[in-house]
């Protein structure tokens, strides 16, 4: 007979759960490395933008060329602070992902320990089991050994003599 352990459904079901949390935590590090590439997208560009202006204030620009120039800062400035949030917010569902992955795990943990215990648990009964079997079995074959003493010429199964009743 093998370990059949009760909760196996139920240790099974934990481990998909916990492996959809991790499935979940690996989405949302990509949706939080995707804000963040975005983002340095925005700050890059806002950088090449905002040494653009520098450049162009060295060789005389037009009033209309710096003032476009600002207008577009003052977009990347503002699509910069939006990337921002979004950032924060993709780095608060990886974390919040993440907490729910080890309270998976833990869960699922749980029930690893416990299946473990029942399992050495039903180890000792089958091995108590079985050497209370090989103890009825000793026990059997001893008592139908015959009686060597009872021997009627006195000798003993060994072939020594014991007629003058010592116990050698």
């Amino acid at each position: 007979m093998s370990f059949k352990f009760r909760l196996q459904r139920i240790l099974e079901l934990r481990e998909q759960h916990e492996q959809a949390k991790a499935r979940e935590l690996a989405a949302a590090q990509s949706a939080a490395e995707e804000a963040q590439k975005a983002k340095d997208a925005l700050a890059s560009l806002r950088a090449n933008s905002h040494a653009q202006i520098h450049s162009t204030t060295n060789a005389g620009p037009r009033v209309g060329h710096l003032q476009q120039l600002g207008t577009v800062l003052a977009s990347l400035d503002e699509r910069l602070i939006v990337a921002d949030d979004l950032v924060k917010e993709a780095d608060a569902g990886v974390h919040q992902a993440k907490t729910l992955l080890e309270d998976a795990a833990r869960d699922r943990r749980v029930l690893d320990r416990l299946k473990e215990r029942h399992a050495e648990a039903w180890r000792a009964e089958e091995a108590q089991k079985d050497r209370v079997q090989m103890d009825e079995i000793a026990l059997l074959q001893f008592a139908r050994k015959p009686e060597t003493k009872d021997a009627p010429n006195g000798t003993s199964a060994d072939g020594t003599d014991h007629r003058d009743g010592s116990p050698r």
